[in-house]
């Protein structure tokens, strides 16, 4: 049992395992949404530009959540991390023994896996970068400012932390999650401002934050019957969404994102108290 974790806590972290398999049998392979598609080439456009950007040519990144890989596998974000860099290693960790397997089946080994969570991580501080991908809004409040110490103890100085999370502002999101989402697994919505506190008071330095997958409000959007469907299935109206997405005006949209992603630097001690390096 994880040291700072209630029972109650534990079961949470556990009922992973249990709802892995029944999400597994409604998501097939060949069966990829427009919601998926558009999910993964938005946040692979926004990470491949923060990793030309900020790290260096031989960055070590982590994944701290792999039910994109082994479950949803539309909206596979790791395989196509792999390619962004010759030298670029990936780790990937989940607290599912059950996501950890189906995710080296379904990737082919494509990167290093370990069952673990970030709440007691098995690492040391070695990673250039580490991948958010909505976990953060699985802990309750009192483990958010645990969850995100322990990001930081895992990064490298002047290191990225790329977090995304399911917006509060967006009241769709939110209604969805009480009648829901909560009821099958535990994961709350958060608002941009309450994020980027958290993250400031911790030692990082906010770098970009977007309002992004606003294809996913439209629930259903790839079915012909849904009254936008067809427009937002379409190229030119798509690549224009997107655009809009990875700008810096993108947060003035919160209010239609259901999720919102911040990349933050890791900054030097020294920094964080407002000292001069000599």
């Amino acid at each position: 049992m994880i040291p700072f974790l209630s029972r109650e806590e534990v079961e949470m972290l556990r009922s992973w395992e249990h709802v892995a398999p029944i999400f597994k049998r409604r998501n097939k392979k060949d069966d990829v949404s427009f919601k998926d598609l558009a999910y993964r080439m938005i946040y692979t456009q926004l990470i491949k530009e923060t990793i030309d950007g900020q790290l260096g040519e031989d960055p070590t990144i982590l994944k701290t959540d792999l039910w994109n890989e082994g479950i949803e596998v539309g909206r596979d974000l790791a395989s196509g991390i792999c390619t962004m860099k010759t030298q670029l290693q990936l780790v990937g960790t989940d607290v599912s023994t059950y996501v950890c397997k189906s995710a080296l089946v379904a990737t082919d080994g494509l990167f290093d896996v370990v069952r673990a969570t970030t709440l007691l991580p098995p690492f040391r501080e070695v990673f250039d970068m580490i991948v958010d991908p909505s976990t953060v809004d699985h802990m309750p409040s009192r483990l958010r400012d645990i969850w995100i110490r322990a990001e930081s103890s895992l990064l490298k100085e002047n290191g990225i932390l790329l977090i995304s999370f399911d917006n509060k502002l967006n009241m769709f999101t939110e209604l969805y999650h009480r009648l829901f989402t909560r009821k099958q697994y535990p994961e709350w919505t958060m608002t941009p401002s309450e994020v980027k506190g958290l993250l400031t008071r911790l030692g990082f330095r906010v770098i970009r934050e977007h309002a992004l997958f606003v294809p996913g409000l439209f629930f259903g959007t790839h079915r012909p019957w849904f009254p936008l469907s067809r427009s937002l299935t379409r190229g030119t109206v798509f690549e224009f969404v997107k655009r809009i997405e990875l700008s810096a005006r993108s947060r003035f949209i919160s209010f239609l994102a259901p999720q919102y992603v911040i990349a933050a630097r890791k900054e030097a001690p020294t920094t964080r108290l407002g000292i001069e390096g000599g």
